[in-house]
């Protein structure tokens, strides 16, 4: 599986709103300035925020004192929900039990494939924005 861009800076987007708000709790944060911090399209960024905020994952407020902040806690968001949101298809393969794209009749890969796709839906689903953003990558 590749994780496209859109999920990686969802990701993003969402780790830096969730900073922003910790500091000033009544503050917006702008699409400008998560682009500019990030190094994002603002274009890109305005999709990919479109999908979130209909998902009822961050809300937007237009205007000039507007701008987005998550709906719920960072500890209450599971990265299952956002890639859910902004992949395609949440699965290691698709040649799975699930799927009627596999032709052979008693494959035994499929076993494998499940057992993956099993281990992926797991680390998203018991995995929050909140550990992302108190985890440094030197502590793996």
């Amino acid at each position: 599986m590749k994780i496209s861009t859109k999920t990686r800076y969802g990701l993003r987007a969402l780790i830096y709103i969730a900073t922003q708000i910790e500091e000033n709790e009544r503050k917006l944060v702008r699409i400008k300035e998560i682009s500019e911090d990030q190094n994002l399209s603002i274009q890109y960024l305005e999709q990919i925020l479109f999908k979130l905020k209909k998902a009822n994952i961050i809300e937007g407020k237009r205007g000039p004192n507007g701008g987005y902040k998550l709906i719920k806690k960072a500890s209450e968001i599971n990265i299952l929900e956002i890639f859910e949101i902004l992949e395609s298809d949440v699965r290691v393969v698709v040649c799975d039990k699930h799927s009627k794209a596999c032709v052979r009749d008693n494959c035994k890969t499929i076993y494998l494939w499940d057992k993956m796709n099993k281990a992926l839906t797991d680390i998203l689903k018991n995995t929050t924005l909140r550990e992302l953003i108190d985890n440094d990558i030197k502590e793996f």
